[in-house]
């Protein structure tokens, strides 16, 4: 799942065909810690619960500074044998940005000039960048979206 560390992330893992409320859902590598990890072990509706991990933006970036990409998993023991059931989601984590190099310049009015922005952190190409105020209007701005 592509994730973009300007917002919280949640991940919801469905317990099913269970007989009752579990308060234990275990998350790894999560645990609860203000302004990181929330987890909610959720409510039973029928034999269904559905508990949440949600990661906070700064936990985020904090994970990507190690590792673009973390797996995260929720569990359960069940029976008599104390019998695992897990579900598992990996996350691949963008910090998008957007730089404008260099950000002031002086330029002669008796020629055209042209300025780049450089979009990096992106999963895929990016269409669609606003430039402020230019619009595209013939004889005065021309907007190029150019491919990654």
């Amino acid at each position: 799942k592509d994730v973009y560390a300007v917002e919280n992330h949640v991940i919801s893992s469905v317990l099913s065909d269970i007989p009752s409320q579990y308060t234990d859902v275990l998350w790894t590598p999560a645990t609860a810690v203000t302004n990181e990890y929330t987890l909610e072990a959720g409510t039973i509706r029928g034999t269904s619960q559905t508990s949440k991990l949600t990661i906070s933006t700064a936990k985020l970036l904090s994970l990507k500074s190690t590792s673009a990409t973390k797996t995260f998993t929720s569990k359960i023991t069940v029976g008599t044998n104390i019998t695992p059931v897990t579900a598992t989601q990996t996350i691949t984590i963008f910090s998008a940005s957007a730089a404008i190099t260099p950000s002031t310049v002086n330029v002669y009015a008796v020629e055209n000039h042209e300025i780049t922005c450089v979009l990096t952190g992106l999963q895929s190409q990016y269409s669609g960048v606003l430039w402020t105020p230019a619009t595209d209007t013939t004889n005065e701005y021309t907007l190029e979206d150019r491919t990654i």
